[in-house]
């Protein structure tokens, strides 16, 4: 359902949330495998256009200034980018304290509560789980 909403937001704001997710993906220093590939999985879940996908790749060496790129994106889907981009931050395992950093300016940035921040965590926390359930499942 999220990334639903994600694909609902026009061509440009989803090109800019992409930059988003870089940005925190790139924000403790380094982007490992985990990052790069759930920012290549979101790429493909609202059909960036090929050549969209290959300039962002690009970005994961050179990040774009987050800032930017978030002012670009209609405040009304604040929630979908703040979801969006802790899912990033937690995908390799654990929230970096500059990730985590990044996160709470985006969320002055886009003038909302630190509490649909920490709803963001119960929910990546709570789909980390239910995937390791899963693969707990089947071993």
């Amino acid at each position: 359902m999220l990334l639903a909403a994600a694909l609902d937001l026009p061509l440009e704001q989803r090109h800019a949330l992409l930059e988003v997710l870089v940005a925190v993906a790139a924000a403790d220093g380094a982007i490992v495998a985990e990052e790069a590939a759930c920012v290549e999985s979101i790429m493909g879940a609202v059909m960036l256009h090929p050549e969209a996908r290959a300039g962002l790749r690009n970005q994961l060496t050179d990040p774009p200034l987050w800032s930017a790129s978030l002012a670009e994106i209609d405040g009304k889907h604040a929630r979908t980018v703040l979801f969006l981009a802790a899912y990033v931050a937690a995908v390799d395992g654990a929230y970096d304290k500059e990730e985590v950093r990044l996160l709470r300016q985006m969320c002055k940035a886009l003038d909302v509560e630190s509490s649909l921040l920490e709803e963001a965590f119960i929910w990546v926390e709570s789909g980390l789980n239910w995937m390791a359930s899963l693969h707990e499942s089947t071993v």
